[in-house]
């Protein structure tokens, strides 16, 4: 059985995640209508991957690295119906996600769903169980929410083509991050209703070193806060924003026995607040 959906997966340089990611795709039940992969001028071995499933699924490659908005925009052009789910190229789903988030989409009469990412390999190391406790993805409880008022991440989603175009789409200045909850943003402005679904299950393959994770959630903020302009009271207000975080994590862990955690938030803080002096001195509002 297919549902009247089209599912899109965003993907550059994905060869460690994607195969499995694309067979989780491939095994909903019921299952979307068409899986649009649109490789994002990739330079490892994800092309070569996705070949082996070109039967099953349209492949679309861009010229060049164009950037997580300007793909989002490619998979909701070419989908070809009106709701359109979108999972990233490290999520695998199970088996009923896609069900469970257009049952949620029926209920509420809402234009958005999506629904909490689970750590898969949050036991792998300290950096992902770091991730797994201070930046869980949609991690908004164990019921469901008919209104949420609040960006979805866009690890996992799906959305009414009609709403994408009513707001103007993704901006494509969100290369990296920040694309889905400024989309978000102008969905609740124009009175768009986001639900969240509590019974759909994606999980998260990322496997983080101390680097990659701050770097991420680095390009994280700045994303997310909207690529504002570096000005010495900025770099202030940020560098206290980051400590603020970081001890309300520190107080957290610390009553919890996680020990190990707090001298990973520390980096993430230093390698912020360092990146913020920098960004200041160089200009540039997208410094990572």
């Amino acid at each position: 059985m297919k549902l009247d959906i089209s599912l899109y997966i965003p993907v550059y340089n994905g060869e460690s995640t994607i195969e499995s990611v694309l067979k989780s795709a491939l095994n909903l039940d019921p299952g979307p209508s068409e899986i649009i992969v649109i490789n994002d001028g990739s330079t490892d071995n994800t092309l070569e991957i996705l070949n082996k499933y070109k039967k099953q699924i349209k492949i679309i490659t861009n010229n060049k690295n164009e950037g997580l908005a300007f793909c989002r925009n490619v998979g909701m052009n070419n989908g070809s119906n009106n709701l359109i789910a979108s999972i990233d190229s490290d999520v695998e789903v199970s088996k009923t996600w896609l069900k469970d988030l257009n049952e949620t989409i029926n209920n509420f009469n809402s234009s958005m769903s999506g629904c909490k990412l689970i750590e898969k390999l949050k036991n792998e190391n300290i950096y992902n169980m770091w991730r797994h406790v201070h930046a869980t993805q949609n991690s908004y409880g164990d019921h469901d929410i008919e209104d949420l008022g609040k960006p979805l991440s866009g690890s996992n989603t799906l959305l009414s083509k009609k709403a994408w175009e009513k707001v103007g789409g993704y901006e494509i200045q969100y290369k990296t991050n920040g694309e889905d909850s400024n989309f978000c943003q102008k969905l609740i402005t124009e009175n768009f209703k986001i639900s969240y679904s509590s019974k759909a299950k994606c999980y998260h393959l990322r496997n983080d070193s101390l680097k990659s994770l701050a770097d991420a959630s680095r390009r994280g903020y700045i994303y997310g806060a909207g690529l504002k302009k570096p000005t010495f009271m900025r770099f202030l207000q940020r560098s206290i924003r980051h400590l603020k975080g970081f001890f309300r994590n520190a107080f957290k862990d610390i009553i919890k026995f996680r020990f190990s955690l707090i001298y990973v938030g520390f980096r993430i803080c230093i390698n912020h607040i360092n990146k913020e002096l920098v960004s200041f001195i160089k200009k540039k509002s997208d410094y990572v």
